[in-house]
């Protein structure tokens, strides 16, 4: 694989990685990971917005199961 990434971005992430004592590639790993999490997170909240008829409890439900998945 193969990842193109700013200068810059990539002195962040390998200072960040440090500080928590990871390597580059599980930082970034890690990063990916949560970004991912997030945009389903936005994803979802999005539809909710646009499905407001939903039953009770489901937006909560959904979300429950979104952050219970992050295990990275």
């Amino acid at each position: 694989m193969t990842v193109d990434i700013e200068r810059q971005s990539l002195m962040a992430a390998r200072m960040a990685a440090e500080a928590k004592g990871m390597t580059l590639s599980q930082w970034l790993s890690h990063a990916a990971w949560r970004q991912a999490i997030i945009e389903s997170a936005e994803l979802s909240a999005e539809f909710f917005r646009l499905h407001p008829d939903e039953p009770p409890g489901w937006r909560e439900d959904g979300l429950d199961r979104i952050f219970e998945q992050d295990v990275a």
